[in-house]
């Protein structure tokens, strides 16, 4: 009987890819991780495809549409709970009761208290299945400000009565904490924090041991005509090989 074939092992390459971010493994099969960064769509469209490129070298770039985050600016709250109830089980146990008192005073039959005690019990449990047990529940309404500059409200229900104050940056519709910095981001403040201005303006300085930043010995180059600029779900674009945006199941944007 011949044996099966072993499973052909992932390239090394592609386990890094599944351990690593997809701009990481794009850009470098030898980086490390990076870290998330959300950027508006205006404001990623503003900055140059040189400083684009500059802050996907250490962050993986997601796009955020301007209606999918906004600023709370008024929330108002409605306590909605409701209490429970236990009619039920009292009007089980009344008839329950009642049935067994004018049963045990027929020819024949003897009354105990023991056994009305126990009938009412029983009457109580089978009524208590028509009631309704305490329910908590709060409905908030947000004004939020959105990306587009349009104020919407936004109808939140739960069982807590906490809920997000005003101010504060969220995605939307999950009405959920999102990045802080994303509600007041500007191009400015994306080169101010993700760009260093000084080798911006001037450039590194060469010595004259060092080589050129730009010469990598470990890993072959690759000529320009070959990069295609690959879109993942909401990432940013990244220029790369056809071959590495196959394998993360991107598709190749034209130029």
């Amino acid at each position: 009987m011949s044996q099966p074939r072993p499973k052909a092992r992932p390239s090394a390459f592609h386990l890094t890819c599944v351990s690593l971010s997809l701009t990481t493994c794009l850009l470098s099969a030898t980086a490390t991780a990076q870290p998330l960064l959300r950027v508006s769509q205006p404001t990623w469209a503003e900055l140059t495809p040189v400083e684009r490129n500059a802050i996907q070298k250490t962050h993986v770039v997601e796009l955020v549409a301007l209606n999918a985050f906004g600023l709370i600016m008024d929330n108002q709250s409605i306590d909605e709970s409701r209490p429970g109830t236990s009619g039920g089980a009292r009007l089980g146990e009344t008839v329950a009761q009642a049935s067994y008192i004018d049963h045990a005073f027929k020819d024949g039959n003897r009354y105990s208290a023991k056994n009305q005690l126990a009938i009412g019990l029983l009457g109580a449990l089978v009524g208590a299945s028509m009631d309704q047990a305490p329910q908590a529940q709060f409905h908030h309404r947000y004004a939020v400000k959105l990306g587009t500059g349009n104020v919407e409200y936004f109808d939140e229900v739960k069982g807590d009565g906490f809920r997000h104050s005003p101010g504060v940056c969220i995605a939307i519709p999950a009405l959920t904490l999102t990045d802080q910095q994303l509600c007041s981001q500007t191009a400015a403040s994306l080169r101010a924090l993700y760009l260093p201005t000084t080798a911006a303006a001037t450039g590194p300085v060469p010595t004259p041991d060092a080589k050129p930043a730009s010469v990598r010995t470990d890993t072959p180059t690759t000529s320009p005509s070959d990069l295609v600029n690959c879109k993942s779900g909401t990432l940013a674009p990244v220029r790369t090989t056809a071959k590495k945006c196959a394998l993360i199941n991107g598709i190749a944007q034209p130029q």
